[in-house]
């Protein structure tokens, strides 16, 4: 589970440095680089998620989690996208320090563990949530990391499982999502 922990925490680092970045470029007032970068945080932030709910099931504490973070947690509420990134960046941060926190303190009490991990699916709840509504609300086109995964494997078995290179598959199976109707 530690490892599942480490994971989630990973991702949702890429996820707040995505948002971060597009933040950037929002200054720049470059949108088809700040939809790019929106897109890879909504792909960061949906593995993270999966990644939290799995270490979090493992821990034996099935029950549901608490209400949805507050509704100025978890919506872009600023006319300003580039403050909205940040906010997201903020929530991305978070929940991969709490998957941190729960990696270590899981070695030790089990009571402990099990909460530090429900808060770590808490906070990855949440950072999901508001990426979600942001490329929703931005009107860009996102699909989950499995559904890309999936995709890129059968396009490198169709390739015939050449070593190295996945990047030309992943890569390939983004842009065949996003020319589907």
């Amino acid at each position: 589970m530690s490892d599942t922990h480490r994971q989630s925490a990973d991702q949702h680092e890429l996820a707040a440095h995505a948002h971060r970045t597009a933040a950037e470029h929002n200054e720049n007032e470059s949108n088809e680089l700040v939809n790019w970068h929106l897109q890879r945080a909504m792909e960061y932030s949906d593995h993270a998620y999966k990644l939290a709910k799995d270490a979090h099931s493992k821990t034996g504490q099935m029950g549901s989690l608490e209400p949805t973070p507050a509704l100025h947690d978890t919506e872009p509420v600023y006319q300003n996208r580039k403050q909205n990134h940040n906010r997201a960046a903020e929530l991305h941060d978070r929940a991969a320090d709490a998957h941190r926190v729960a990696q270590k303190r899981e070695k030790g009490d089990e009571i402990t563990g099990q909460k530090h991990s429900h808060q770590a699916l808490y906070h990855s709840q949440a950072a999901n949530e508001l990426t979600k509504a942001m490329a929703s609300g931005y009107g860009v086109t996102t699909f989950a990391h499995d559904e890309i995964a999936t995709l890129a494997y059968e396009l490198w078995q169709a390739r015939g499982c050449p070593y190295g290179s996945p990047e030309e598959d992943w890569s390939r199976a983004e842009s065949e999502l996003r020319a589907r109707p």
